[in-house]
């Protein structure tokens, strides 16, 4: 098994495309499918479904992708831990942060962070907030700003500050009579949603089966804003923070449904393992967040 290999399936899985891991590594698209082709030939198995767009994770390639993360970073401490000619220090924090918080996370509260503690590298990651949490519980990550059901806990292994709270709203295009009034009324209804493994999901898929009812998702994808624009040309609902919404492009084109009965409150945490030297960073992120969570988002429509 080349390590070349095994950067390339990481690179492709966490920009969702060949073709971006291989603008990434800055080699050609045919070399990049090369290393895929030769390491699931290693592997005995297929880890990537390339039928899917965004590129998805076959059962193996799910069980095989965390475990390569840690792999690419057991190497990378191991030659700093060489080059260094000491033990290995904690210069590089890989930080997740959920999809939904990430225009809240990841311009001036990590900026801050950034300038107040230089000597650390930080190494960011997006994705769904369970498989954040799942990897800060596999130790793939320091440490994730993710968003969970309120009444949901931590695993035992993994400790975290509640920042603040974020109300999850169904959205529908403003211009259509959506009669939506009950959860009944939800029954046979489009959905556009993010990828299974996100706790936004998890929970409306849960709170409708309680009433019988599936859930139909006619698009998928991992980005908020274009959810949202879809949403608000009639191609089915959507949920989102109502954060997000206030701020969104779409806003004034959207509505909110109010659904009798159906609630959907979450807790914004910061989530990390035990980790003395990373508690001043950690902390000092943790109250720049509270402090951004406290405020009322800006929006982007001009007319509101």
């Amino acid at each position: 098994m080349e390590l070349n290999d095994v950067r390339a399936f990481v690179r492709v899985v966490d920009s969702g495309s060949v073709s971006a891991a291989a603008r990434a590594l800055h080699i050609t698209q045919s070399a990049v499918t090369k290393r895929l082709q030769r390491l699931e030939a290693s592997l005995g198995a297929k880890l990537l479904d390339r039928t899917q767009r965004p590129v998805g994770l076959t059962a193996a390639g799910r069980s095989a992708v965390e475990k390569c993360r840690r792999l690419l970073n057991d190497m990378s401490d191991l030659r700093a831990a060489i080059s260094n000619g000491h033990s290995v220090t904690l210069a590089d924090v890989r930080i997740g942060v959920s999809h939904a918080l990430g225009e809240v996370v990841l311009t001036e509260p990590l900026g801050a962070v950034r300038e107040e503690f230089p000597r650390y590298g930080l190494r960011l990651t997006t994705g769904p907030s369970l498989d954040l949490l799942e990897q800060v519980r596999t130790s793939a990550l320091d440490a994730a700003i993710i968003l969970l059901p309120e009444a949901d806990r931590l695993p035992a292994e993994v400790l975290g500050t509640a920042l603040g709270k974020e109300r999850l709203v169904i959205l529908g295009p403003r211009k259509q009579q959506t009669r939506v009034r009950r959860i009944k009324d939800l029954e046979g209804v489009q959905w556009i949603l993010n990828r299974e493994g996100c706790g936004a999901r998890a929970i409306l898929q849960r709170e409708l089966a309680r009433a019988g009812i599936d859930v139909t998702a006619v698009v998928e994808s991992a980005t908020y804003e274009l959810r949202l624009l879809l949403a608000s040309q009639g191609r089915g609902l959507t949920l989102a923070p109502e954060r997000l919404f206030r701020m969104s492009r779409s806003r004034s084109r959207l509505q909110i449904l109010r659904v009798a009965g159906l609630h959907l409150p979450f807790t914004v945490w910061s989530v990390h393992r035990s980790s003395a030297e990373l508690e001043p960073l950690l902390g000092r992120l943790n109250a720049l967040l509270q402090t951004t969570l406290a405020k009322q988002p800006r929006s982007r429509d001009p007319r509101s």
